[in-house]
Parts: structure tokens; sequence; C-alpha cells
């Protein structure tokens, strides 16, 4: 027979003595101090129904991927059209691929021929280039142009160890060392006779590497100091000679053969050992006239830019010259020095020319250097303000010879102090070189390097001079080396090669993955003062805002 059941009350009573006796248990034998149980939260909105398939906003993923209009499948949003000149594909192997451009029907621009002087291309915009890649790469370098001589015996002679390496280093026969510029002439045997041989050798290994991979580096950034100790052996305002320039052939094409010269263009700035160093008067106007005598050194005025159309992103690249901050102070690095224009470093008898006169191009005098080089940025800090705001490219990159940290200008005119100036502008990088090292800089990294939302690197470990730290033998060390950007819709990623070491070993020192920034609207940089408005002319049915510089 079943046992009958207990009264209800009971029942109740029993489970209201056995939940007591639980909870004493819990509560460490009834202290009343113990917290009270929350109560069960009150149950949220039930799910809203599945919406049906139909026109839907497309996600911010989808917009940067050039997606105009969009549609709920029932399962997923898809792209149904596409902004500007990407095509849809309707089944693509990836949502980032939905929109792209086709490489194939890409007309290039005519190339510019030579300017009448070397400033008459200033400003310029180079032919844009397309490469079908979603995922791209390209190379950086900076302070990388080693010496085999002083004055007119720089030239590298076959067999011969230049003389002007190092004390205490191991040169290579026939090929440049880096220019000694360490206090204390403290220098590793191994490395610093051949820093410029062990990053090139390190690059074309990683060249040859992606080619065969079927990702290649499409072009080399390269940051200037590109010829120590000053620049081209001629004097300023000569001329074209720049085909005939040993320097280029031995410097340059020799030491970065195959790849790295006969597939991709290098795609270049001005450094201060370009005007000299010490002084203004060698031949940087040479560089700018290599660039309309082949096609792979590219350095067609002092300042310019260039977009580059990929398969479903587009970035443009802004090339300054920041070569007013080395117009002042020490006459050792003091590019207006009186007392080198001409001068030791700059002699006439090596460079036989109008002394102090620049003509066609100037400074016409040191007493018009300073001057000459404010004019210069002035221009260049117009162009930026008026080229950067308008740029509809997916990144935007800045290229300086200068560090980042090293603001730059005329109060009151030009002056620009880049951790205000980068971020706002939607720079998403800033490489640069002239501090003799390899670093990247994301984020709060100390006093002086916060660049906020954009990233920037250092890449002056090229080997053209001696590094600032000393590096080790065994290539752990950021004192020389090259970088790597891989390019895509979402992201830049970076990598810090070394130099290897003396067995030429590849050693990877960092790896940073940057995002897009977003550009602050015109009204926004107004406000901050980045940009000044000026009232325009009225339009069909309102005035703008033309903002200016």
């Amino acid at each position: 027979m079943e046992k009958p059941s207990a009264p209800p009350l009971a029942r109740r009573a029993a489970t209201a003595t056995a939940l007591a006796v639980v909870a004493l248990l819990a509560s460490g034998c009834g202290d009343s101090k113990s917290p009270t149980p929350a109560p069960t939260p009150a149950p949220g909105p039930a799910p809203g129904p599945t919406p049906a398939p139909g026109p839907m906003e497309c996600s911010a993923a989808l917009k940067r991927g050039h997606c105009g209009a969009c549609e709920w499948t029932g399962a997923s949003i898809a792209c149904t059209a596409c902004t500007g000149d990407y095509k849809l594909d309707k089944d693509p192997s990836s949502p980032d691929l939905f929109c792209t451009y086709n490489c194939s029907e890409f007309v290039p621009a005519q190339t510019p021929g030579r300017p009448a002087n070397a400033q008459s291309h200033n400003g310029i915009e180079w032919p844009a280039v397309c490469f079908p890649d979603s995922v791209s790469r390209f190379l950086t370098i900076g302070d990388w142009g080693g010496v085999c001589g002083w004055g007119d015996q720089n030239k590298c002679l076959e067999g011969v160890v230049p003389p002007v390496c190092a004390p205490g280093t191991e040169g290579e026969p026939g090929k440049p060392c880096p220019m000694p510029n360490r206090p204390g002439n403290t220098y590793i045997h191994e490395i610093e006779g051949r820093a410029q041989s062990l990053v090139s050798n390190r690059m074309l290994a990683r060249a040859k590497e992606l080619k065969k991979a079927n990702t290649p580096s499409r072009f080399i950034v390269n940051v200037g100091d590109n010829f120590y100790p000053g620049g081209i052996d001629a004097h300023c305002g000569k001329p074209d000679g720049s085909v005939n320039s040993t320097q280029f052939a031995q410097i340059w094409k020799a030491m970065y053969p195959e790849e790295l010269t006969e597939e991709m263009e290098w795609w270049s700035v001005l450094g201060n050992h370009d005007y000299g160093g010490v002084c203004y008067i060698k031949g940087w106007d040479q560089q700018i006239f290599y660039t309309y005598h082949q096609d792979k050194w590219l350095l067609p005025a002092q300042y310019w830019k260039r977009t580059v159309q990929y398969a479903n992103f587009k970035a443009d690249f802004f090339f300054i010259d920041g070569n007013l901050y080395d117009t002042h102070g020490d006459d050792n690095h003091n590019i207006c020095s009186k007392i080198h224009n001409p001068g030791v470093h700059c002699e006439l008898s090596f460079y036989p020319g109008t002394g102090g006169d620049c003509a066609p191009t100037g400074p016409h005098g040191p007493d018009e250097c300073n001057s000459w080089f404010e004019a210069l940025w002035q221009s260049n800090y117009d162009w930026l303000h008026e080229e950067v705001p308008k740029s509809d490219a997916d990144w935007q990159i800045l290229v300086s010879h200068y560090p980042a940290q090293f603001d730059i200008g005329v109060a009151g005119k030009s002056h620009i102090t880049w951790s205000e100036w980068l971020t706002p502008m939607g720079i998403d990088l800033y490489i640069s070189g002239h501090t003799h090292a390899q670093k990247v800089y994301y984020g709060d990294m100390g006093p002086g390097l916060n660049m906020r939302d954009t990233a920037w690197v250092i890449t002056g470990g090229g080997g053209g001079v001696t590094s600032e730290q000393l590096p080790t033998a065994d290539g752990n060390d950021d004192s020389y080396g090259f970088m790597e950007v891989e390019i895509s819709l979402h992201e830049l990623k970076i990598t810090a090669y070394s130099h290897g070491g003396a067995e030429g070993k590849v050693i990877i020192r960092n790896q940073t993955t940057v995002k897009p920034v977003p550009r602050q609207s015109r009204s926004e940089l107004v406000a901050a003062g980045l940009l000044k408005p000026v009232l325009a002319q009225a339009t069909e049915d309102a005035f703008e805002a033309n903002l200016v510089v």
C-alpha cells in the first residue's frame, strides 16, 4: 500500500525548515553579517522576430569595404551595390571582397617629364599605381648609403676595403662602410664595417621569400639620408649629371641588387645629409633629376604624393621635406651654417660651383638659407593642409625624414606639433628615419612619443652611418635593420627585422598591428585650430566653408 502523504501545511513547514538549515550551513553557522543573497533578476525581453529578407543598413565593416547598399538574406547581411569604381562580386570568398577593383582595367596617367629645375614639380601627384592585392606588402629603409672615401675620393675600388671604415671593424672589399659617427669610437668588429650589406642581404632574402610565396613586396619606402657623408658629390645648381653618378651605381644599385632595385621602386624623400649634412650646397637636386632617367628611383620633387589602388582598398602616401628642422644651431648639425657653405666637408675644391649659390633653385647664399627653407616648408605645409583633408583613401601614410617627436615650422605661420596633428587629420602611419635605430611606436609609450591613435616608426638603421646604440654580434638589437608593412582593408601589420648579426640570421624584433584612424570632420579641424575657414563662393543652394591654411 502507498504510504499516505503529509498534509499540505506540514509539507510547507518541513520545506521551510530544510531551507533554513541549508542557509545556516552556507552562511558560516549563522553569522548575522553574512550578505543577503541577491534577488533573482527579472527576465529580459524576448528575442525579437528574425527580420524578413530585404534592404538593411550596411555594417561598418561592409561600408569600409565600399558597399553602398546591403540586404538581409535571412541568414546574413550581404552587399548589393558598391561605391565608386568598385565592382560587386555576389559570391565573394570573404565579406571583405564584395567590392573589388579590377587592376586590369586601370590606365595609369602619363609620367611627367623632367622638370625645368629641381623644384618645378614640388607638390606633384605622381601617377597612381594599381596592385591586384587584397593583402599587400612594402618595405621601409632609411639612412642607408655608406661611404668609400672622403671628398673626391668617395669611390669604391674593386678589391679594396675602404680606408674610412670605423676603427677596428671589418669592411668588405669594393663595398661602402657606414660613416663612423659614434662618440668614443667604440664599434662592434663583426658588424659595423658592413652594416649596409647585412641589412641589404636580409632585405633581399625577405623579398625573395615573399616573391616565392606569391605575395611580393611591391615597393620600398625610403626615408632619406640616402648618401653619406653629404649627399651626391656635386655642387647644387649644376646641370643634370645624375645618370653618371658613381654613387647611384655603387652605393644604391650594386648594394641592393635583383628584386630590390630591378623590380621594386624606391619612393623617397631627402634627409639633411642629402643637402650636405653641414651645408646645403651638395647635389640634392641630382637625386631629383635621377628620377627621370630610370624607373625604380622615385624622388620627383622635394614633396609629393602618390595614390595606390589595391583590390579592395586605396592608400594615399604623402612625402614631405622637413629639413627646416636642421637649419639652426650647432654648425656641425646645421645645413645653413655660414662656415660650411662652402667650407670644411663642403669644399669647392672637391665640389666646384658657385659658392653658396644654388641657382636656379636656391638658396642663393647662407644669409638667406633659413628663409629659403622656411618658404619651402611653408609651401609644403599649405600643400599638406590642402591634400590630406580631401583624401578619400582608406589609408593615409605620411613619410618624412624626421621622427614625429620633432615638431617643425614657424610659430603662428607653419608650425606643426605632430602629436596634436596626426590623429585628427586621420594619418594612420608616419614613417621616418634620421635617428639611427629601428623603433615602432603605437599609443602612449612615454613623454614625447605618444601620437595618440597614429602609429609611427623610425627606420633609420639602414647602415649608411653607425647606429645610435651599439649593435650586438648576434643581431638581437634594434640598431640596424628594415621594416615590412603588410597592408589590407582593416589593418596594417608592421614587422621589424634586425640586420641578422654576423651570421645573417632571420631575426624579427617586434610586430605591431595598427587599426585605421578616422579623420575628424572639417568643422572639428577648424574648431581645433588645425584648419582655417574661409567663406567660399556661393554654390547653387548655399555657401560652403572652403578650408585652407
